[in-house]
């Protein structure tokens, strides 16, 4: 088998949870650095590709692929084992919802934050903020009832997990989480950052 090439630029939480999942099904890959401070992802060599000019992609043997979503389900479907989707047709939709809204619906606030953190100390609108962080502590309600006393989003670790346990770190940065009224979310968290394919990207 070919090695898998990941196009990769080290913080880029797209490229993390794909990562996650190759460490996940233990897949041998190399990486190769696109610096995206340097602008490396908009030469034109880069564009052939990926025409968004983002990372990452990969390139599988014949395969070339970009987005990290569509990546890790690819990588599901061509590696199948260990499983990261449920058997269930319901339950692969719900993965799939799920990934969704944390990605989609929770964006909003979560780039409110991360612009005004971009900011000089200085410059920080706090009431911004604090309105932003508020607006994620109530959409994350959802994956607290979801999660009930589950170990994993899906109940077992599946590509939910994968997928949004980069955004979750970085919201701890942000001083979203821990939060006293989302225990499971800090649990889940918590377990997460205990899996080797997770401690590997922190």
């Amino acid at each position: 088998m070919a090695t898998i090439k990941l196009y990769d630029f080290l913080s880029s939480p797209n490229c993390q949870r794909v990562k996650v999942v190759l460490a996940e099904k233990k897949l041998p890959y190399e990486t190769v650095p696109i610096d995206l401070k340097k602008g490396e992802q908009k030469k034109p060599e880069y564009l052939k590709l990926n025409p968004y000019g983002k990372v990452p992609v990969i390139i599988d043997g014949a395969t070339v692929l970009y987005e990290s979503l569509i990546i890790n389900e690819y990588l599901e479907e061509k590696y199948p084992e260990p499983p990261l989707m449920p058997k269930d047709h319901g339950k692969k939709a719900k993965v799939r919802i799920l990934i969704d809204y944390g990605m989609n619906h929770l964006d909003a606030p979560y780039q409110t934050i991360r612009k005004e953190m971009m900011k000089d100390e200085k410059e920080r609108d706090q009431t911004v903020i604090d309105k932003a962080r508020q607006e994620l502590k109530n959409l994350l309600g959802r994956f607290e009832r979801e999660l009930g006393d589950q170990p994993y989003l899906a109940g077992d670790f599946s590509l939910a997990d994968a997928a949004l346990i980069p955004r979750f770190t970085r919201l701890e940065g942000m001083g979203v989480l821990p939060d006293p009224s989302l225990p499971s979310v800090g649990a889940w968290v918590k377990r997460m950052k205990d899996r080797p394919s997770v401690r590997a990207i922190l």
